[in-house]
């Protein structure tokens, strides 16, 4: 397909500011489409894409070609852009902290389509979040990088400092764990935050699965419990309080996983639970849609 062929260029391209702005986008998230890309930019959508084709073609982003398998099968889509090679180090030269060890272009090439529809998922989230802070609100954004940097310094250096781990039993005991999809903090006008571990679930874990080492949903959300009872937010982020977030593929499984959570809580239900639905999402902003908490309640991030 042509839109995956770089065109043959021989003038050399000068960055601007927003060129510069657009990588650094596609670097936060991993993988965007040149619909969040516009989004983001809030300039003209037309001039994005002449800029995104510009800096395809001399090689500072990447077109993972596995986001073939959804073009094809779904239809007409938005291009999905990686960051390449020549664009870390365009990054990295302007003051941004990207891995000078990692061969972008061979990761871009490895990705699967899976991974980049998962990967958008979670982007499609922070994005339009990253929006609705900026449109006049008083709330404001914090991002992971800005919490891991306040946080404790053995998370500081953890190879994965989101991954949440909690010991079964006495000490000594097995040790169950997940890695959440995201974290942030919203700042409120009275300078109070509440912070967030994110959830994207695509819907094919089944929610309870019985036997022992089984991924299932149910699973997830006791590992989240049982650490947030033992204070795993305190000892790892250095926050007082953090909530669970999860985006989901129906109402439905919204209803399940209430009733997941439930019997986890021997009846009791939590508020350190929140759920909804992508259709849901879909009609109003993230902090303005209303989340169903693990007690069946409705609520607003901003409440």
């Amino acid at each position: 397909m042509k839109r995956f062929h770089r065109s043959e260029i021989t003038q050399p391209m000068q960055l601007t500011e927003r060129d510069l702005r657009l990588l650094a986008h596609v670097a936060r998230h991993r993988f965007l489409s040149s619909e969040h890309l516009a989004s983001l930019d809030g300039g003209s959508p037309q001039g994005v894409l002449r800029c995104l084709r510009a800096l395809y073609d001399y090689g500072y982003l990447d077109r993972p070609k596995a986001q073939l398998a959804t073009l094809q099968s779904g239809g007409p889509r938005p291009m999905v852009y990686a960051l390449g090679q020549r664009g870390a180090r365009a990054l990295r030269e302007h003051g941004h902290l990207i891995n000078g060890g990692i061969d972008w272009t061979e990761k871009n090439k490895r990705a699967g389509a899976i991974f980049i529809e998962h990967t958008l998922q979670i982007a499609d989230f922070m994005t339009r979040l990253e929006l609705a802070c900026g449109e006049g609100n008083r709330t404001e954004l914090m991002r992971e990088e800005e919490i891991i940097a306040l946080a404790p310094e053995r998370t500081q250096k953890s190879r994965e400092p989101l991954r949440w781990e909690v010991q079964n039993g006495d000490e000594g005991g097995d040790v169950a764990s997940v890695v959440p999809d995201g974290l942030f903090g919203l700042v409120f006008p009275d300078d109070t935050a509440a912070y967030f571990l994110l959830e994207v679930d695509r819907g094919t874990i089944p929610i309870v699965r019985r036997g022992k080492n089984h991924r299932s949903i149910a699973h997830k959300l006791a590992v989240y419990y049982h650490g947030w009872r033992t204070e795993r937010h305190v000892e790892q982020f250095g926050v007082k309080q953090v909530r669970i977030l999860t985006v989901t593929s129906s109402v439905e499984r919204v209803e399940n996983m209430v009733a997941a959570v439930h019997e986890i809580t021997a009846g009791r239900g939590s508020n350190f639970f929140l759920f909804i639905d992508r259709a849901a999402l879909a009609g109003s902003s993230p902090l303005e849609a209303e989340w169903v908490s693990g007690k069946g309640e409705r609520v607003r991030l901003v409440d």
